[in-house]
């Protein structure tokens, strides 16, 4: 189940070997791993490093520890949080259903762009928070008709500042907290990444449909809503695309 890891980075490295052996199911809920002796030998480590480890993998959700039992594993289903999402795409990706997960990841970020959109379409915004979203969205926009095309990244980050002037105008502190970790997923996905913004002047043109009717006090949720799925089944088509056999791979940048 577990095999010697290169020294570098050793506790990263190990902590990955044991959460994809937890993800697969090859560990199942309720057992108990090893212990750090037998797992610092299985891992070609010392028990310094396992125990580091072990610790960040607690921390994550994966394992609890018993006192005199060991480390066992909990199912993160119940106990893990969206942080494990990239792990599991990661195995996805081996299994040939990456693109499942990446759909799954998507309907979360256009549910949460629906609550969203709900919220503004039914409060009427302040001068200020007009002006950051048009400010936003300009700069956007300019990103994305520039050439040469930038790169994922940069783009991203442009669309992230949108997403953010968005819901900083429904004044939702909660709201903004589920942003984030969506954020972090997609920077860790680069190849998702590449597939949202294969195209970004369609997202320019969708943000300035949003904007302007924000300008008016007559954005149509319902409509948003139908344009965000419309966007997001096309990513998933240019996902797919490229997983295929003999496809050229994304670039694979942070």
């Amino acid at each position: 189940m577990f095999a010697p890891v290169p020294r570098e980075s050793a506790v990263s490295v190990c902590a990955t070997h044991i959460r994809s052996a937890i993800l697969r199911g090859d560990v199942a809920p309720g057992q108990r791993l090893p212990p750090e002796r037998e797992l610092a030998v299985s891992l070609g480590v010392n028990r310094g490093t396992v125990r580091s480890a072990l610790r960040e993998l607690e921390l994550g959700g994966l394992l609890s520890v018993l006192q005199g039992s060991g480390y066992v594993v909990k199912d993160f289903r119940e106990s893990g949080g969206p942080a494990l999402v990239p792990a599991l795409a990661e195995l996805a990706r081996e299994t040939g259903d990456f693109a499942a997960v990446a759909a799954d990841l998507l309907l979360v970020r256009r549910a949460l762009a629906g609550v969203v959109i709900e919220r503004l379409a039914t409060q009427k915004l302040s001068r200020a928070s007009l002006r950051a979203i048009e400010e936003a969205v300009g700069a956007f926009a300019e990103l994305a008709t520039s050439t040469p095309r930038p790169g994922a990244s940069a783009l991203a980050a442009a669309d992230l500042r949108v997403i953010r002037a968005l819901v900083a105008a429904t004044e939702s502190a909660v709201l903004g907290l589920f942003v984030n970790p969506i954020a972090t997923i997609l920077e860790r996905l680069p190849d998702l990444r590449e597939a949202i913004y294969a195209d970004p002047s369609d997202n320019a043109v969708a943000y300035r449909l949003v904007l302007e009717a924000l300008k008016q006090g007559a954005l149509p949720a319902g409509l948003a809503a139908t344009t965000l799925e419309q966007r997001d089944q096309a990513t998933l088509a240019r996902l797919r695309a490229a997983q295929r056999p003999g496809a050229p791979q994304a670039r694979r940048t942070k």
